[in-house]
């Protein structure tokens, strides 16, 4: 019946995507001082969108392919910062960056989809 357009699909992923870095950057923030805790990260959004859009599932009702949401999965971050004495690798200011710019992509993500959602609405008459 009515499928919804790529260009919001792809808004609701980025966004999805971002709120799933944020969890894992505050983690990392909250483990600063843990002895030993390695920084962990997310896939670039870009990556894991490009990935394999052949096993992407489109609606809620599919069934998710094998492997479609490993993107999201936290993985030890290999560009983290030397080891504290402690062991630790969570730099706070590396941290507080990555927060800041992962909130721009997912305020620009709800931008694109409110702006696509507003397209709608105009192309509907409503």
């Amino acid at each position: 019946m009515f499928e919804i357009p790529d260009v919001m699909r792809m808004a609701q992923e980025k966004a999805r995507h971002s709120a799933a870095r944020q969890v894992v950057i505050a983690e990392n923030i909250a483990q600063a001082n843990t002895p030993g805790f390695r920084a962990r990260d997310i896939a670039a959004f870009s990556d894991s969108y490009r990935s394999d859009p052949t096993l992407r599932a489109t609606r809620a009702t599919h069934l998710d392919a094998p492997g479609s949401r490993a993107e999201l999965r936290p993985h030890v971050d290999s560009d983290a910062p030397t080891f504290a004495p402690n062991g630790n690798t969570v730099s706070l200011e590396r941290e507080m960056m990555r927060a800041a710019k992962t909130r721009q992509g997912h305020d620009l993500a709800l931008s694109i989809y409110s702006s696509a959602r507003t397209v709608l609405r105009t192309a509907l008459g409503r």
